[in-house]
């Protein structure tokens, strides 16, 4: 199975959910995710469009629980079981690793009663989701949008005549209760558990009771409860993900007064719009460093870190290229040594986005991907900005402390990190007038780790930051070295 932008624009027009981890892409670009996220419940549509395979059902009961984020364009497996029939368990996955498991129990029937009862509903749909949590009990009204039938059965194969149109509109509400209204905006669907009575309601709504709504803030997460016509009972757990991060030059620890390493000198950082990149960016500031900073696609960020930076009276410049693509690194070198003629310092942190994926979630094909796109930006950084490298010059090299202490989930990513460092080892032989320097960081806090709840708190980005350039000042052999900025577990 894949989710296509079909699915997605389809349930967005349908559920009126429209929240933009689905469906912005510079929104989702700046959350732990990276990109937008396929709607938990249109796996569950999918999942059962699947299953009937054009017949029409009832369900009785229905409980899926979201457990990893699935993704536009990306291969996965749809396994149904039926052996306990009637109770049947859809998983969608990879490998052998649950991203969402559906279990119901279903009645083949007609699609609606002739005694469906007729409900009046004031249903006004938000147009943003909210950006504060509407916590309170009360009663709710409901309709899905019925002109966005005819897309929702071509992405599903679910439509008015394949189940209850009350039953298919109540799992719509709840992605729209969840991502609309409670938590809103930074919603991530948990859990949903639905049983269904057998009255019926007359077209796509829902009539319900929220009667309980509960907070637990040792992990960010809501459950609500409640009833209504034709559902005799309802369960939703939703996490709220903390808010985007953002540590603006007064966040920043500051260098003494009368210390500047970097003053007077040229800086490139990769990837600087967003995490360690723009803490990096502003620290090298704070530093004396003028800056040549590098951003792929959000130019409305690097825009306003560039007014931040030159209202402290840094020379910063924007340069836009895909650090993969030979022909723009090589480029942006060009315009970076028209306009500050040769550097001081390159930072090579553009890097991307970073799952947690074990081994077997994984084709050869998947890994090998991610490995070369890392490698790629590493090798064309340094094809087409060590030429502009002043002698005596530096090449700072983000890596991480997993190649040290390694954590389940993440061999795709100490493979890359392995490779980047092994060809940096060895070019600092050949590139005698330079230094090659391996920065090996802790978890820091960014979006990519802004977790709903998380028992080891990563570290502030500008600290990390700072020792990363104090770090500069020391001596390797060979000009190579590799500087540990974690303290080692026992």
């Amino acid at each position: 199975m894949k989710f296509t932008k079909q699915h997605i624009e389809a349930f967005c027009v349908a559920s009126y959910d429209c929240n933009p981890l689905h469906v912005d892409a510079d929104y989702a670009r700046r959350t732990q995710f990276g990109r937008p996220v396929v709607y938990g419940v249109a796996g569950v549509l999918y999942a059962l469009g699947q299953w009937a395979n054009g017949r029409a059902f009832r369900l009785e009961n229905l409980r899926a629980i979201f457990r990893k984020p699935l993704f536009e364009g990306e291969d996965y497996n749809l396994d149904i079981d039926e052996t306990a029939a009637p109770q049947i368990t859809a998983r969608i996955r990879k490998g052998a690793v649950d991203y969402s498991v559906i279990t119901f129990t279903t009645l083949l029937s007609s699609a609606s009663a002739a005694d469906a009862i007729e409900v009046q509903s004031p249903f006004k749909p938000r147009l943003v989701a909210s950006s504060t949590p509407q916590v309170a009990a009360t009663d709710v009204y409901y309709e899905m949008n019925e002109e966005a039938w005819e897309a929702l059965q071509a992405a599903f194969a679910l439509g008015k005549h394949s189940l209850p149109p009350h039953q298919l509109a109540a799992l719509c509400w709840a992605s729209y209760h969840v991502g609309m209204a409670l938590p809103g905006q930074q919603a991530l669907f948990s859990e949903l558990q639905i049983s269904f009575a057998a009255a019926d309601l007359a077209g796509p709504k829902v009539k319900l009771a929220l009667n309980e709504v509960q907070f637990d803030d040792r992990f960010n997460r809501y459950v609500i409860q409640g009833q209504g016509i034709g559902v005799s009972s309802l369960r939703i757990s939703t996490f709220a993900r903390p808010l985007p991060v953002d540590f603006p030059l007064a966040a920043m620890p500051q260098f003494p007064e009368t210390k500047q390493p970097l003053a007077g000198k040229v800086v490139f950082i990769s990837g600087a719009t967003r995490g360690f990149g723009a803490a990096m960016a502003r620290m090298c500031a704070l530093a004396g460093a003028g800056l040549a900073l590098n951003y792929r696609g959000d130019r409305a960020s690097v825009e306003a870190l560039v007014r931040e930076l030159r209202s402290h009276g840094t020379e910063a410049e924007a340069y836009a290229a895909d650090m993969t693509d030979p022909a723009a690194v090589q480029g942006m070198a060009k315009a970076i040594s028209d306009h500050f003629g040769q550097l001081d310092l390159i930072v090579n942190n553009a890097a991307p986005p970073i799952r947690d994926l074990q081994y077997g979630e994984q084709t050869n094909a998947d890994l090998i991907d991610f490995v070369q796109q890392n490698l790629s930006i590493t090798l064309e950084t340094t094809r087409h900005l060590l030429p502009i490298l002043k002698a005596g010059g530096q090449f700072l090299h983000i890596s991480t402390k997993y190649l040290v202490e390694p954590v389940r989930g993440f061999a795709h990513y100490l493979t890359a990190k392995a490779s980047q460092e092994a060809l940096l080892q060895a070019l600092a032989l050949e590139y005698r007038d330079h230094e090659f320097i391996v920065a090996r960081l802790p978890r820091i806090l960014t979006d990519q780790t802004n977790l709903p709840f998380d028992f080891d708190p990563p570290r502030h980005p500008g600290e990390v930051a700072m020792e990363a350039i104090l770090a500069l000042e020391g001596d390797g052999d060979d000009h190579f070295r590799i500087v540990e900025l974690f303290e080692r577990e026992d």
